[in-house]
């Protein structure tokens, strides 16, 4: 069974951007307008993916269904012995 990795994908893309972005030699590569492009770029994935997170990611704390009802455990219901 396929299970989706969204934190996982968008970490490695963040992190992928921040690698060509952080390398000390950018600038004899590249022009300065394109590295502030490409900060600005890596600002607003950060931002964006954080809000995408948010919305996708069930928060262990307060774990919720897609109506707003608490999850529980299967068992949470039964008492030993019965």
């Amino acid at each position: 069974m396929h299970r989706p990795r969204p934190v996982l994908y968008l970490t490695m893309a963040l992190a992928g951007l921040a690698a060509v972005t952080g390398f000390a030699g950018l600038a004899d590569l590249l022009p300065a307008t394109v590295i502030l492009w490409l900060l600005l770029v890596q600002a607003v994935a950060v931002a964006v993916s954080g809000v995408y997170l948010q919305s996708v990611v069930t928060p262990l704390s307060d774990p919720r269904d897609d109506d707003g009802r608490r999850l529980r455990p299967s068992g949470a219901g039964r008492i030993d012995g019965q």
